[in-house]
């Protein structure tokens, strides 16, 4: 029979897609069953990034221990039965006594018969196990996990280029000269691939800066100290790879073989530092680039508190992406000439920046006077405004979250104070926004352009202890099924404000 295009070889597709496949089938885990492979795929994640590390932590109690963690990450409830049989299951098929590996089919091409595929996901690694001396079985993946976990690199490109040099380094210590060399393609491809997106956004943020505004995971500028800390790190592990290769080359001086690897190794890793320190550079530039930006253009970069229609909508919605149906303008333009609005700003808070002279009505002025301007610029008594905002802060501090609903539970004369100034409402509002890091703590008040920023500093000025909030992410709840809550005759949408401490 002749073997088609669609056959040629079709057992081997089969024997690297079985695994994945297989990956928690046949386990009886209740309402967890449809979550199971995402739960399993992670705690293979796990194990690769410790064996990477050369971190021991992987015998069966780590592992479970892994289960139960990515089971409460994602939200999920497992009782003990459940993460032990998700734990057993990843190490063995069936019963504990028998340890049997997994099977299944797969058609053979060439024999033109079904085969049985035997394979385990993951095995003893020799290197960490030391069962004469009493020891648990240390595990470390399969060749055919590590397939898998490779198989979805290539689909979501998540692997960092730290982790690609910590694998390198594992396959020089193991004596793999040459799979490391093929690694280094990796890690060329990845360089290649973040140094064409960095140039693309170079130009994109030259033409247009506001993309700075628009896309949020390029706002890096203040976080330069730690993105140069990664690139030294990442240029010291190139030092160490190289300095790996230079005493694996003296240790084989008489291998002609492995001589020959090495030298390819060590111009591949050459050529692949070269690239990282280009990518380092452009990195840096851009977010040089990006301050200079800011220090220039701060009108640019102002927080808004409303949506404007000509920007979000007609520049970065209809003209980027255009319309195909008339029906879903209708649905943007409609609320804007609709007779019945749910909501209009308060009067108040339109006008809240002026103040009329009401002496004007009944005092006579002269005819100089009335030429001049009657109005007058109101100010804000800051002293009033942070001390109702110290009590939301307190509550931060103590709890971790805040919402306008636990004012109600406070003495009347608290309560007052969120009504002597208007800012004071409207900076709640203005928490209801973007994320906020707080960096106010050493710059002075004048750089500061967000509002909330403003407050932080006066804050922390006027009451040291919230001098801790420092470093931490506030960011907003919102349940879309809570009902509007109404205070003191104002109608105010229930989110709360919370307390997210930096990673390590």
């Amino acid at each position: 029979m002749d073997v088609n295009e669609s056959w040629e070889g079709f057992a081997q597709r089969m024997q690297r897609l079985n695994p994945l496949f297989e990956l928690g089938r046949g386990m009886e885990v209740g309402e967890l069953k449809p979550h199971l492979q995402t739960i399993l795929m992670q705690v293979l994640l796990t194990i690769f990034y410790r064996e990477l590390n050369d971190d021991d932590h992987r015998r069966k109690l780590d592992i479970r221990y892994m289960v139960e963690d990515s089971i409460k990450q994602m939200k999920l409830l497992a009782d003990d039965k459940q993460i032990e049989r998700i734990t057993s299951g990843l190490l063995y098929q069936g019963k504990e006594e028998y340890s049997k590996p997994f099977e299944a089919l797969y058609y053979d091409e060439i024999k033109q018969s079904w085969e049985t595929q035997v394979f385990r996901y993951v095995t003893m690694d020799e290197l960490y196990t030391n069962l004469e001396l009493g020891g648990s079985i240390v595990y470390k993946l399969t060749d055919v996990a590590q397939e898998m976990i490779f198989m979805s690199r290539e689909m979501a490109e998540e692997f960092s280029i730290t982790i690609e040099q910590l694998y390198s380094m594992q396959l020089i210590k193991n004596g793999n000269f040459r799979k490391a060399t093929r690694n280094l393609d990796n890690l060329i491809s990845r360089v290649n691939r973040l140094m064409a997106r960095e140039f693309t956004f170079q130009k994109e943020m030259i033409n247009n800066p506001k993309i700075l505004l628009i896309e949020e995971e390029w706002q890096r500028a203040d976080n330069r100290v730690e993105i140069e800390k990664q690139f030294e790190e990442e240029k010291n592990h190139f030092r160490t790879i190289t300095s790996m290769i230079e005493k694996t080359k003296r240790r084989n001086e008489e291998d002609d073989a492995i001589q020959k690897e090495l030298i390819l190794l060590q111009e591949k890793i050459g050529h692949t530092r070269q690239l990282h320190d280009r990518f380092a550079k452009l990195v840096i530039q851009n977010i040089s680039y990006e301050m200079k930006l800011k220090a220039e253009n701060p009108s640019l970069f102002w927080e808004t508190s409303l949506v404007s229609f000509r920007e979000h909508f007609y520049e970065n919605w209809f003209m980027k992406e255009p319309v195909h149906y008339f029906e879903t303008i209708e649905k943007v333009l409609s609320p804007l000439f609709s007779p019945k609005n749910e909501f209009i700003l308060p009067l108040d808070w339109i006008w809240g920046e002026q103040e009329f002279d009401e002496k004007q009505l009944t005092d006579p002025v002269s005819e100089e006077e009335t030429e001049e301007e009657i109005t007058h610029q109101r100010v804000t008594n800051w002293d009033s405004v942070i001390q109702a905002w110290s009590y939301v802060f307190q509550y931060l501090q103590t709890y971790g979250k805040f919402s306008l609903v636990d004012l109600e539970t406070l003495p009347i004369e608290i309560q007052d104070l969120w009504f002597e100034e208007s800012e004071t409402i409207d900076l709640w509002m203005m928490f209801d926004k973007k994320p906020l890091k707080v960096q106010v703590l050493h710059r002075k008040e004048e750089t500061l352009s967000d509002e909330r920023e403003i407050l932080l500093f006066k804050l922390m000025m006027e009451y040291p202890q919230f001098q801790v909030f420092e470093g931490l992410k506030l960011y907003t709840e919102f349940d879309p099924k809570a009902e509007p809550f109404i205070w003191h005759r104002m109608k105010i949408t229930p989110f709360k404000i919370c307390v997210q401490e930096e990673k390590r």
